[in-house]
């Protein structure tokens, strides 16, 4: 199993992309963290996980909060806890016209969709440090590389996860590795548009489709194991082709 003796703490997931990732860390040997605001759909997915013989601890916390994150490193000291890999995964968004976001709309896209993958990393790189080094893995969106109306700050805020990654990166090489993984259009619980927009939006993609959570997991599955060990500070683009058309 390729994290067999990892740990790995992933933000987001208690649905989507960051269960499926959560599920798939544990099936390849990692003991994995869960964290998301709603306590019961962590503990489902926690559950399944156990279910299929693997180890999962829950922590329920609101990811954009600094002071959060300080409970959860001591939370995961006093347990003994460590951190091997970090799944970086969240988002807030409203989908109208940049010049129609309210101050409150523009912070909270900021806080949530960026603002927590640097709280997340800052407080998770000391535990990777005394482990000999790590892999960061954020979750970003296609969104950032062609912004579709309605999407402004979602768009730049994850236009700075991508800087972010390549910071990290720099900061912290050759110890920890950091990577962008961005998502295209996938079949998740917050794809809100409905099954035809689905079906529709396939239709134009090279691949046929839109995406599976699972396939979004099992790239973040090389990016956290040793045969992405050479791959730091760049972008993987999971799209079904949209990026080329």
């Amino acid at each position: 199993m390729e994290l067999i003796d990892k740990c790995a703490v992933v933000a987001g997931a208690s649905q989507g992309i960051g269960a499926e990732i959560a599920r798939l860390f544990a099936k390849a040997g990692a003991a994995v963290i869960l964290l998301a605001r709603r306590k019961n759909p962590l503990e489902e997915v926690a559950d399944s996980i156990r279910a299929n013989g693997g180890a999962a601890q829950v922590y329920p916390m609101d990811v954009s909060v600094a002071g959060e994150w300080r409970e959860l490193s001591a939370w995961m000291r006093q347990r003994g806890l460590a951190c091997d890999v970090l799944v970086n995964n969240a988002y807030w968004r409203r989908l109208v016209p940049i010049g129609e976001l309210t101050d409150e709309d523009w912070r909270q896209t900021m806080d949530v969709s960026l603002g927590s993958y640097f709280l997340g990393t800052r407080e998770m790189i000391p535990f990777m440090l005394e482990r000999g080094g790590g892999s960061i893995i954020n979750i970003s969106s296609l969104q950032s590389h062609t912004p579709e109306p309605n999407f402004g700050a979602y768009a730049v805020a994850k236009g700075g996860v991508d800087v972010l990654s390549k910071v990290i990166a720099r900061d912290y090489a050759p110890s920890i590795r950091a990577n962008t993984l961005v998502a295209g259009a996938v079949d998740t619980p917050g794809f809100a548009e409905g099954e035809e927009v689905k079906r529709e939006l396939g239709r134009r993609l090279p691949a046929g489709r839109i995406g599976y959570a699972s396939e979004i997991a099992e790239t973040a599955l090389f990016l956290a194991s040793s045969r992405s060990s050479f791959v730091t500070g760049t972008e993987i683009i999971v799209d079904g082709g949209r990026s080329i058309t």
